[in-house]
């Protein structure tokens, strides 16, 4: 019995993360054992932003969006500003401007693993004198309210440039302009988000501390961004918790029959021929 109960246990395992019905999730509640809502069953909301630490973070957030997407803007266009034709009406076909607006469109998404925007969770915000900056701590945190906060910050700057965005990419990457006039095409004439100073920062800022993440804490939120977006869900359940769940069961299924759980199947089978 104990060798079976141990291959459920086994399966249960197997299936913990997306295989699980919802009857089997139920017997697990009534076990005591609870997992963590992936994918589409998370429904925990994010944190808000600090609207009041908007005016303040609003240029550099756009400084640094452009300053990552033109990187990839002369990286993707290089070869086609560099080709030059060797017979007239030579038609060469590149690749790259389809990129480079698909790389605008998710440099504010945060929470796309491995994607552009997850520079968003490297940076704390840090009061430096009457100023509010951006840092990059070169490691991801856990996306609070700062984060969201960068996180709005750059969907306001993407919006309110609008195609002038990709368009300030490209011709800067075909006329070889450096990086400070891109930014200032971008963010003082399109966003208008740098033409004026903030105010000065109020001593009486609340600072929301950075928590990085741990190598499996990034891992499990990684894995329920990509359930998410794929439109999937389930539960997953830590062994150690499967196990002591897995014991419950026992010793509920040696109460009901009056069999010791812990038997082997040989003195099961021995009971079983003396009482019949």
């Amino acid at each position: 019995m104990r060798v079976a109960l141990l291959a459920l246990a086994a399966f249960g395992l197997a299936g913990a993360q997306m295989g699980m019905s919802g009857e089997e999730e139920e017997m697990l509640e009534e076990l005591g054992v609870t997992g963590t809502p992936m994918g589409r069953k998370n429904q925990e909301p994010k944190a808000p932003a600090v609207k009041s630490d908007l005016p303040y973070i609003r240029c550099e957030v756009c400084r640094r969006a452009v300053e990552l997407a033109y990187a990839h803007a002369k990286d993707k266009l290089d070869k086609r500003f560099k080709h030059k034709a060797k017979r007239r009406n030579e038609f060469t076909q590149f690749e790259g401007e389809a990129e480079i607006q698909e790389f605008i469109e998710k440099v504010c998404v945060v929470d796309k693993p491995d994607g552009p925007g997850e520079w968003i969770r490297r940076t704390d915000l840090i009061s430096d004198g009457d100023k509010l900056v951006l840092y990059d701590t070169g490691a991801a945190g856990h996306c609070e309210r700062e984060c969201r906060t960068i996180e709005q910050a750059c969907d306001e700057v993407v919006d309110a440039a609008d195609t002038d965005f990709s368009e300030a990419l490209y011709e800067g990457a075909k006329q070889g302009l450096d990086l400070e006039k891109v930014q200032r095409m971008v963010c003082n004439r399109s966003a208008k988000v740098c033409k004026t100073k903030p105010p000065p920062l109020s001593p009486d800022r609340i600072d929301y501390p950075f928590r990085a993440m741990t190598d499996d804490e990034k891992h499990m939120a990684d894995m329920m961004a990509n359930l998410k977006s794929s439109g999937m869900g389930g539960t997953m359940y830590r062994r150690e918790d499967l196990m002591k769940g897995m014991d419950g069961l026992t010793a509920k299924f040696g109460e009901m029959t009056g069999i010791d759980p812990e038997a082997d199947s040989d003195g099961l089978a021995e009971g079983v021929g003396e009482e019949a």
